[in-house]
């Protein structure tokens, strides 16, 4: 055999040559030897997890190639999703934190509003940017805390993020300067929401998948319901009894339903987006070579910036319009039907996106979300259009925070999910800071109206753009599902 062996050609040509002319001569169907070896195998060794393994390849040879789709349909194939049961639970717990954390966005300008009016009122215009260091340190906690919730478990990073949140807000119920109600209800809550935020962004791809749109969008939904009623809620007790008692009964509402949702919580310890573990440097460089990664973190950054324009300074822009209510409440509609119509629009957007795909339905969002701006807010002179205007971009621009778990999924493939929505989630956070300043500057520039709102429009076009390369760069057919 050894004497044997050492006779035949080593070479893949010569076996070629070899196996035609013995073929050949015999008659026999022409049989070709392999002109290349085969790809590389996972590593045979049982302390590396196989999905790991092929999420590094992955990475290192793009995710727009063949192979990736083949391995993140094969994994997909190989785990059968609930698609409902104890999901629909999970969901329910994502719906209640989103209610609670993302809600306070919304809840912040109440507080905001009452401040200026009583407690700091020389100091007024020092609030707004308390808003916008919560919005910050959200986005930019989520990615790192994303990886920590791959590594070490969600459970455990979610009962950090409760009682971080209840801490930020039983100091701010006792604090009475400016300098420190900024680092807790802006930087100490910005923390807290951002190291749950991963978490409730991606369980419900664990449980989900020909579903995963619409269980997304109920969760996302939670962060439109408790801004609008939290809003009323807030209003109601800061006039009755004032900002410290409110604070307290807040923050013991929200350790109690926190708590509640964290211990109802259940992962999928063997599905594709949790099954990796982790796995992985902890600032993976490959990942930012993705140049699909770097269109939908330049979609996200400009889309944000477009609807915190719109969220800045509409109510602003009311006063400019006739036939605008002189109560207070009346005066706040717009803003508060927007929130509203954004819960309402997520599920919608997310049953979308279970139909026709998420990459395809996140460009219809950026682009009906300009055109909404440029036919309704552009020409708008009168209230009862900007109440239309609300409730129509409401139930479209909010929506694309829905599509992130589903984006970051198609560009990265499903293997540590919440690691790189916390990724793609700092591109958000920029606006938070920036997007009233920069709004504001157009406006005292060119003192015109028209010109910061044709900016806001554009910003959302220009994330259409970027958001279609990217679909693009995942399946270049137009009329499929993606």
């Amino acid at each position: 055999m050894t004497a044997l062996s050492n006779t035949l050609p080593n070479s893949p040509e010569k076996l070629n040559n070899l196996a035609l002319s013995t073929t050949a001569a015999e008659g026999l169907d022409l049989v070709r030897a392999p002109s290349a070896p085969p790809p590389p195998a996972p590593p045979a060794r049982d302390d590396i997890d196989e999905s790991a393994w092929i999420h590094e390849k992955s990475l290192e040879r793009g995710v727009e190639c063949d192979r990736l789709a083949e391995d993140v349909a094969e994994a997909i194939e190989e785990f059968e999703y609930p698609e409902g049961g104890y999901g629909w639970i999970v969901v329910g717990c994502c719906m209640t934190f989103a209610a609670l954390t993302m809600g306070w966005g919304v809840a912040w300008g109440v507080f905001q509003a009452h401040y200026a009016e009583y407690t700091f009122p020389e100091q007024a215009s020092k609030l707004s940017i308390i808003g916008g260091l919560f919005a910050l340190f959200q986005n930019t906690t989520s990615f790192v805390a994303g990886k920590i919730g791959d590594k070490f478990g969600f459970k455990r990073v979610l009962f950090v993020s409760v009682f971080v949140y209840w801490l930020a807000l039983f100091l701010a119920s006792w604090s009475t300067k400016l300098w420190q109600i900024t680092l807790t209800q802006g930087v100490l809550t910005g923390i807290g929401v951002g190291i749950c935020q991963p978490m409730f962004f991606s369980l419900p791809s664990q449980w989900f998948y020909r579903k995963r749109g619409l269980a997304s969008g109920l969760a996302i939904a939670g962060a439109g319901f408790g801004g609008a009623i939290g809003t009323l809620i807030i209003r109601a007790l800061l006039k009755a009894i004032g900002p410290h008692k409110t604070l307290l009964i807040y923050s013991f509402i929200n350790l109690t339903l926190m708590t509640a949702a964290t211990l109802l919580v259940r992962t999928q310890p063997k599905s594709p987006e949790a099954r990796a573990k982790g796995k992985g440097p902890w600032f993976d460089k490959r990942v930012w070579r993705l140049v699909s990664f770097h269109f939908l973190a330049l979609c996200l950054l400009l889309n944000t910036f477009g609807y915190s324009t719109v969220l800045f300074f509409l109510t602003q822009y009311i006063k400019q319009v006739r036939g605008v209510p002189s109560n207070d409440i009346l005066g706040a509609l717009p803003l508060s039907l927007l929130n509203f119509c954004a819960g309402v629009g997520r599920i919608s957007i997310g049953y979308a996106a279970d139909k026709i795909g998420a990459m395809n339905t996140f460009v219809f969002v950026c682009m009906a979300s300009a055109a909404a701006i440029l036919a309704l807010w552009l020409p708008s002179t009168t209230y009862n259009v900007i109440v239309a205007f609300g409730v129509i971009y409401g139930l479209i621009a909010p929506t694309y925070y829905t599509l992130i778990p589903m984006a970051a999924a198609e560009v990265f493939g499903p293997d540590n999910l919440a690691s790189n929505i916390g990724v793609v989630l700092l591109f958000t956070a920029p606006a938070g800071l920036g997007g009233g300043l920069v709004g504001g500057q157009i406006l005292e520039k060119t003192g015109e109206w028209k010109w910061l709102i044709v900016y806001g429009a554009l910003l959302h076009a220009a994330a259409g753009v970027c958001i279609s390369i990217t679909r693009l760069m995942i399946d270049k057919r137009i009329w499929v599902k993606v």
